[in-house]
């Protein structure tokens, strides 16, 4: 289903849209709590529209779209009127009587899955909500008893051979099971407990889910390659081993198998988070010519679990690794001069030809997008565009997901290809956002570079690293959040 409604700032339309959001959202399998909560704050969301969008006595569009595909049902509220600060965004709609919108962060629980800000700089501004149909988590599915997380005493399968391919819709469940015992309720893409929505990502192709089946046609192990990313790239996740089949070659066989299709999807790399709570996955990755391009602090709650474990001592860090499937053309990028040397590393790693070029003041409006997962507590600015108002927006934004979101961690990913990024990351850096790395080709303009603000600092010893190159690029990032939060 896809629909949109088109209408003028005119408050006489608002019965209209209600009319039609009401009329729309009846069609779903939705609960009447859920609907109530959606119709409350997109409706509210359109009057903030009309009155806020456009100055007093300008006349101009505001566009309401509603789509669903595969149980993800997205509502995007469109204006093309004035830009305005995210924080202030935020602010209008909490005073505009939302029922349960008064934080971001409640807002994401009481009525969606996912809620992000989409700016356009001069074309206006976006609210976009997510809302997953599929509702049932894998421990309540009927008839399906699945053993608590445990770590003790873990039988170990007969010596056997494993089948490698595609998952197949029925075994989705049986994915979901395995990452419920495995990791229980932590792991913070919740999208993985819910059967259903790893059958739909798979059916609308924005996941490609791999499996290791053993000889009694059990899921022993599962990996993705997912598209979060709008850059020619895929991620490698999703990753886990049932422990009684562990030791056995089994996660990189199937990454072996994503590998040879990726290359298949016009694809030009893949990258992949390798926790540092082990240096397992760090292996994997190294094995598989993976090269370390960023270190991600924080960007995991500390509450998620590994091999059962307790919670974590702090939140946890991962490295990124980039894995090329074509060969790398030559960059030119901005940035400041103090990190000329560990991104001059960084490109020689990957093989990929390098410039540095001056930096130039930004001009213009600006445009980005920030996503927050409540479940990692933590929110992703992308700057799209960089324009003069950027770093009072990134600020802003900063203090508002912060104080009133209580979000722990803010990443800022900024195009390297941008004249206007080395002045715009010096100015971020005295606000506390530290260097992180590389992104390769993370946006339809190529590489991103990501900063980072912590709320707390981390300590060192519990991030694990499998060698020298992983301890440099991790000291120097805690190093650079050190001095940027000692000039904030």
């Amino acid at each position: 289903m896809k629909l949109e409604l088109t209408f003028s700032n005119d408050r006489t339309h608002v019965p209209s849209v209600r009319g039609f959001l009401t009329a729309t959202l009846a069609q779903f399998p939705l609960d009447i709590l859920a609907v109530q909560n959606l119709e409350t704050f997109i409706e509210a969301t359109v009057e903030d529209a009309i009155s806020q969008a456009y100055a007093a006595g300008e006349e101009g569009l505001i566009r309401l779209k509603i789509e669903e595909q595969h149980g993800k049902l997205e509502i995007r509220v469109r204006d093309f009127g004035i830009p305005r600060d995210v924080h202030l965004l935020e602010s209008e709609l909490q005073h505009a009587g939302a029922t349960g919108a008064h934080r971001l962060g409640v807002l994401n629980v009481d009525v969606a899955d996912e809620l992000h800000w989409l700016t356009f700089g001069p074309e206006g501004k976006a609210l976009q909500v997510v809302k997953w149909l599929h509702q049932m988590h894998v421990r309540n599915l009927p008839n399906t008893a699945i053993p608590q997380p445990s770590a003790d005493n873990v039988p170990v399968a007969s010596e056997q051979q494993y089948t490698i391919r595609r998952m197949q819709p029925t075994e989705s469940e049986q994915v979901s099971q395995l990452m419920y015992r495995t990791y229980g309720n932590s792991y913070f893409n919740r999208d993985v407990y819910y059967p259903d929505r790893v059958t739909a990502q798979n059916e609308r192709g924005v996941v490609r889910s791999y499996v290791a089946i053993s000889e009694d046609g059990a899921v022993t192990g599962h990996y993705a390659l997912e598209r979060n990313q709008s850059g020619p790239v895929a991620e490698g996740g999703q990753a886990v081993i049932d422990p009684s089949h562990r030791g056995r070659g089994l996660l990189s066989r199937m990454k072996d198998l994503a590998v040879r299709e990726a290359k298949q999807l016009d694809l030009i790399g893949w990258y992949a988070d390798a926790v540092t709570v082990h240096t397992l996955t760090q292996k994997s990755n190294d094995a598989h010519g993976g090269k370390l391009t960023a270190v991600n602090l924080a960007i995991a709650p500390r509450k998620e679990a590994f091999d059962k474990t307790h919670e974590q001592p702090q939140r946890v860090t991962c490295l990124l690794y980039f894995h090329w499937l074509k060969s790398p053309a030559a960059r030119t990028v901005h940035v400041p001069a103090r990190h000329h040397v560990v991104m001059g590393e960084i490109y020689s790693r990957m093989k990929c030809p390098v410039e540095f070029a001056d930096s130039c003041p930004p001009s213009g409006q600006g445009a980005l997008t920030v996503k927050i997962n409540t479940g990692a507590v933590r929110a992703n600015i992308c700057i799209n565009t960089i324009g003069e108002d950027t770093v009072h927006v990134v600020r802003q934004a900063r203090r508002e997901l912060v104080e009133r979101t209580h979000i722990e961690a803010v990443f800022v990913d900024l195009p390297l290809e941008d004249p206007a990024t080395g002045i715009v990351t010096e100015q971020l850096e005295v606000d506390g956002f530290g260097f992180l790395g590389i992104l390769p080709l993370f946006a339809k303009r190529g590489d991103m570079l990501r900063l980072a603000y912590l709320v707390e600092p981390l300590e060192r010893e519990p991030i694990q690293t499998l060698d020298g190159v992983a301890g440099r690029m991790v000291n120097y990032a805690l190093q650079e959040q050190i001095r940027v939060r000692t000039a904030f």
